[in-house]
């Protein structure tokens, strides 16, 4: 094993991310390993459709998948009269079995019972199928970047 620090990517998007992604999964395992990474993330945006392909390609390359999902997450409910409000990136890693169903249901939660709403995960969808996920904050575009963007402070609780 080298001592140098190894770099994994956690928030990587492949031809299954509609306009965002380019990277190949065939070419995957040849560039992970080109560039010494142990493992990788795929977390394409509101889909899970490169889930099997990816696991199966990654470990018989001898490469540890991590799977995840980039979601629009709804973390401010718009008032009555208002429109709804802009969801921000979360990105969501399964750490377990519990965690990758969890994973599952919340791909499942971003387009069911949504009305004519965009694909969105909520937060008491979020807090139902947290269990065995890794939530990673989206950076500067995600929830917390955005409140931080905006000056807000933590409400005291009254």
């Amino acid at each position: 094993m080298t001592s140098s620090p190894r770099f994994i990517h956690l928030r990587t998007h492949t031809e299954y991310s509609l306009l965002e992604g380019a990277l190949r999964l065939k070419k995957l395992s040849d560039l992970c390993k080109s560039a010494d990474m142990p493992a990788i993330a795929v977390t394409d945006t509101n889909n899970m459709f490169s889930a099997l392909e990816f696991s199966v390609t990654l470990s018989d390359a001898g490469i540890q998948p991590i799977l995840g999902c980039q979601v629009d997450f709804t973390y401010q409910k718009a008032a009555p009269g208002e429109k709804p409000r802009t969801p921000a990136p979360l990105v969501l890693l399964a750490q377990s079995e519990a965690g990758y169903e969890n994973l599952m249901k919340l791909n499942s939660c971003l387009y069911l019972d949504k009305g004519h709403q965009l694909p969105q995960v909520t937060i008491d969808e979020l807090e139902q199928f947290s269990d065995g996920l890794i939530c990673l904050s989206g950076g500067p575009n995600g929830p917390i970047g955005r409140l931080l963007q905006q000056g807000s402070a933590p409400q005291p609780k009254s």
